[in-house]
């Protein structure tokens, strides 16, 4: 049974040059492994640049809240395709991408993916 807990469902706000701060659906879960997991939901209408072209942006927001070494993973739901990305360090200090499975995460957290998973952009 999951014992993740719910810590913070704010949305993120990142910045990245030229553009209007853009804020998307985030949250975050403590892990039994004493963890941090933010996920971030990408929806198909959605304003501003993607979570993964603005990948060190969006790390550098949630590592000043949740401290290096927080995971991080992106939801996408485009039409017919949801998945999730984890992002990551790479040892060249780029970041790279890995594919989580629904129920590698459902394990994890519990129905509670399916319950605050959004629907809606942010305005």
């Amino acid at each position: 049974m999951p014992t993740a807990r719910l810590l913070d469902t704010t949305p993120l706000r990142y910045t990245v040059p030229g553009q209007e701060p853009i804020q998307r659906h985030c949250r975050t879960w403590a892990l039994a492994d004493g963890t941090t997991l933010s996920l971030i939901t990408e929806l198909p209408d959605d304003q501003g640049m993607s979570i993964t072209n603005a990948a060190e942006e969006v790390r550098t927001v949630l590592e000043m809240i949740w401290g290096v070494g927080c995971r991080i993973a992106e939801h996408y739901m485009w039409h017919g395709d949801e998945h999730y990305d984890e992002q990551s360090r790479t040892p060249e200090g780029g970041i790279r991408w890995d594919r989580l499975s629904t129920d590698e995460l459902r394990a994890a957290l519990g129905t509670v993916l399916e319950g605050t998973r959004p629907s809606q952009p942010l305005s």
